[in-house]
């Protein structure tokens, strides 16, 4: 084996104190354009780049052309600074990084331009008017676009001569891809849209064609590295679920029946969407209907047809939550094995640091993105997770879960976001509540859309409570309903939008009973003891209770309280406990904690329950979405109406016997003791308060409008009064009417619009600009963060060793929100003071936490 790469330009190696092992730069260039070719014979990929591009089809004199471009990726490479890398940290000469200097040399400034435009580039000219601009494009493929920097002589003169090794790769390009250099045949697109989809192809290509364990380092020039790639890449793309062909296959031999979905006949909603057209220029599907209703095999009903036809490759499954995604990938695998057997994709969950590919979960290696699988040499999950792997490639996987936020950021000036928008492209994109998006996710949620309607994708949007203002904007309308019109829409509801761009509406006929459901409010959400008894008194009677709080703080507050009356009463059983220790639900836990507390939510109040025993759970909105749940009783902070019907969405979910006095589902709405609520508005128009109103709730209006149906309706039924609820506290002309009441609403108003805009803009100025070159859309720099949430923007705290959590898992590291450590130091490491099992006491920064059964919290003046 070399200590050093010879007299051949190298572009990968491995070094254990010295080389280990190093593979050539031309062979690296070929296995990321065969990558790159082997990802544009994809048919639905193809498709969409197409018709970003503006094209009907790629020939295969384009394909060939694009993979070359893809081959000059790191022409960069060949700079003396690059190749002095491989003398080692200790060589007393300079170095440099290669993107920077291979964009230097497609301009043709100097004459060292000029040769290397020449020898690589002369012959592309006629290609595209601006093949400039693509090939910037491949080169700027380190995950985010950057201008060309001036050129430096240093890096390109003396011997071994670079020009010699760029000549060399030209000569094999023209071995490897004749067509391309063949006279005539259509031009390259090169309109930005397409700039920005190629950079992200690039950018996918290279992440596979630098994968070992599909391509092998091979340390000489000697033989013709083309063949072989070619098999590689073949075998990558079957490997890690990019290629479907022999899935689809599979799948086409059935009918794309509901049954292949679904063991049980299907629901009203359900059946519509086996009677929408399959339209190829790109869909976009709204489903409203009340939770419980069967709005997951809906989207997986349509995500079979749509596969069956061949019109989409796989399925992102879009969650608000972590914990809403776990439950949902457990789903998406049982559906898979009915609709696929045991020959389908593997189902990805996408949320950082779970590690899991269907059912296997890995643990993290040593190196940064090195995931340890199982040892058996056989077993091919290691393959099938690599979209798992890394945040990155999360939308690479053929059935992917997760939270919406990895959508987000394809759409955001992050690194990667081309990779992510454009492996996007392939699926369908499923975002279940939609609704729950605040204006900053909104606005950016819209371009992901827009990015996703233009290249002729496939996405569905479901929500429970979507109002008909959110429902215009999703389906590309430019005025919303009046209050009228869309109080009388009918609900449930499916809206179909295809290539034509006229959308239908589709009135859901159900002839399931409504959920009767008795709504008070009480003026406890100051009063944790008031509560506490309220929820404890009704486990004694037998029934399962969910206490939903809209703030950590509020939650603790009334989780102190519980047990204490539980202590006094003698029980302490009836309080919901995680490996036999009482415990509330919330974000503020470490992972592993959080998998333990997820898995005992679901033993308390999940469906398969046969015998649910009485508990009361105090919980924040981490259990409000998406989650399927159980509760006898709810007991719920005051919030938006919407909100509140996702929460009573928990509330007698399934048909079963309840405890005596629960027959009929009942929701207690914590309110403050004054009634006034426009006494919370400041001079500045800004809402102030306790338990999240005037901060997670920041729009008064809204909750002054919930209040009033509350004490309007004693009786909801649903889902007859979703729209006519939802519309009565979210529609413009109700907000409007409430602002005419008083100066105090007239000025919050102002000022919830103000605020509405500078979030807006915020997210237009954080959004990757497809309108303009691809090398001109420059990104922040490195000590700016762009969140896909407004307020993010968490601290991670990794300790030095283990600790072992109260309920007895190991925990290396915790999130600190950000409002709790905008002053640490980014250098700040945790100090761990005292680490016993049932409670750690740790300093990071100026301050101290606590991290318990009760999860991380600030530490009080003696801890």
């Amino acid at each position: 084996m070399r200590t050093e790469p010879a007299d051949h330009f190298w572009g990968k190696l491995r070094r254990h104190g010295e080389i280990t092992e190093w593979h050539p730069l031309a062979d690296h260039c070929a296995d990321v354009a065969v990558c790159c070719e082997a990802l544009l014979a994809r048919r639905t990929l193809r498709r969409r780049l197409a018709r970003l591009a503006g094209i009907p089809e790629f020939s295969a004199v384009q394909r060939a052309r694009l993979s070359v471009l893809a081959a000059l990726h790191d022409i960069g490479k060949f700079n003396h600074g690059f190749q002095a890398k491989a003398l080692g940290p200790g060589a007393a000469t300079r170095t440099a990084g290669h993107v920077g200097p291979g964009l230097s040399l497609v301009g043709r400034s100097q004459p060292i331009q000029e040769r290397a435009f020449a020898l690589c580039v002369g012959d592309l000219v006629s290609w595209s008017p601006r093949i400039d601009l693509l090939l910037m494009a491949s080169i700027a493929h380190h995950g985010h676009p950057m201008l060309p920097p001036t050129i430096e002589d240093w890096h390109w003169r003396g011997p071994p001569m670079p020009m010699d090794g760029i000549a060399d790769l030209a000569t094999r390009l023209r071995r490897w891809f004749p067509e391309a250099y063949a006279p005539g045949g259509e031009p390259l697109p090169d309109n930005e849209p397409f700039q920005h989809a190629f950079a992200g192809l690039v950018m996918l290509a290279d992440w596979i064609g630098s994968d070992t364990s599909f391509f092998d380092y091979s340390e000489s020039l000697d033989a013709d590295r083309m063949p072989f790639a070619r098999e590689a890449a073949g075998r990558a793309l079957a490997a890690i679920g990019l290629d479907v062909d022999a899935v689809q296959r599979t799948v086409a031999n059935g009918a794309a029946d509901f049954t292949r979905v679904s063991p049980f006949s299907p629901r009203a909603a359900q059946r519509i969407f086996g009677e929408l057209p399959l339209d190829g220029a790109g869909t976009t599907v709204v489903l409203e209907s009340e939770t419980g209703s069967g709005k997951t095999e809906a989207a997986l009903y349509w995500f079979l047809r749509l596969f069956h036809a061949g019109l989409v490759d796989g399925m992102y499954f879009a969650l608000p939550t972590r914990t809403a995604a776990t439950q949902i990938h457990r789903r998406v695998i049982q559906a898979k094995d009915r609709l696929f057997g045991g020959e389908g994709p593997p189902v990805v969950l996408a949320v950082p640091g779970y590690l899991q590919v269907d059912d296997v979960k890995g643990k993290p290696g040593l190196a940064p993105f090195e995931v340890l699988w199982s040892d058996d040499p056989d077993d091919q999950i290691a393959h099938k997770a690599w979209a798992a792997e890394n945040p990155k490639r999360y939308l690479a996987g053929a059935l992917v879960v997760g939270t919406v936020d990895q959508v987000l950021l394809s759409a955001l000036r992050v690194n990667h976001a081309h990779l992510r928008a454009t492996a996007l492209l392939r699926h369908l994109l499923v975002i279940d509540e939609v609704h729950a998006s605040d204006t900053y996710m909104t606005r950016i949620l819209r371009e992901v859309l827009d990015h996703h309607r233009q290249a002729g994708g496939h996405a569905l949007l479901m929500s429970a409570t979507l109002g008909g203002e959110t429902r215009a904007r999703i389906v590309g309308q430019r005025r919303g309903p009046s209050q009228a019109d869309a109080e009388a829409t009918p609900y449930p509801l499916v809206t179909f939008r295809g290539g034509d761009r006229t959308p239908t509406f589709h009135s859901v006929a159900t002839a399931a009973p409504d959920k009767c459901v008795a709504v008070s409010a009480v003026p406890w959400m100051d009063d944790a003891m008031s509560v506490a008894a309220e929820a404890l008194a009704a486990a004694r009677q037998g029934a399962r209770v969910l206490v939903l709080r809209n703030t950590v703080r509020g939650c603790l507050e009334v989780q102190a309280a519980l047990e204490e009356a539980a202590r006094r009463a003698g029980a302490e059983a009836l309080l919901f406990q995680c490996a036999g220790i009482a415990a509330p639900h919330h974000a503020r836990y470490a992972k592993a904690d959080r998998e333990s507390l997820d898995g005992a939510l679901e033993d308390a109040f999940g469906k398969e329950k046969e015998s649910p025993r009485p508990v009361v759970l105090v919980a924040t909105q981490t259990v409000q979405q998406s989650l399927d749940l159980d509760a006898d009783l709810l007991l719920t902070d005051l919030a938006p109406l919407d909100v509140l019907l996702q929460r009573i969405g928990r509330l007698h979910r399934h048909a079963r016997v309840r405890p005596s006095g629960f027959d009929r589902a009942r929701v207690r709405i914590l309110v403050p003791v004054e009634r006034d609520l426009a006494a919370r508005i400041g001079r500045s128009g800004k809402g102030t308060g306790t338990h999240g109103i005037g901060w997670i709730y920041d729009d008064l209006r809204m909750l002054e409008a919930t209040w009033r149906q509350v004490e309007r309706n004693a009786e909801w039924r649903i889902p007859s009064m979703n729209r006519a609820l939802v519309e009565a506290t979210t529609h413009p002309e109700v907000l409007e009417a409430i602002e005419r009441e008083s100066e105090a609403w007239q000025s919050h108003g102002t000022s919830v619009f103000g605020t509405m805009l500078g979030r807006r803009q915020v997210a237009m100025g954080n959004l990757v600009d497809w309108s303009v070159p691809y090398i001109k859309a420059l990104f922040p720099g490195s000590d700016e963060h762009i969140h896909t949430r407004l307020g993010a923007g968490d601290r991670i705290a990794t300790f030095a060793g283990l600790f072992s959590s109260a309920f007895g898992n190991p925990v290396s590291m915790l999130t600190i929100p950000a409002f709790l450590a905008t002053d640490v130091p980014t250098e700040a490491t945790p100090q761990l003071h005292d680490a016993q099992p049932e409670r750690a006491v740790f300093t990071f920064g100026p301050h101290t936490f606590i991290y318990d059964r009760l999860g991380l919290r600030p530490g009080e003046k003696g801890d």
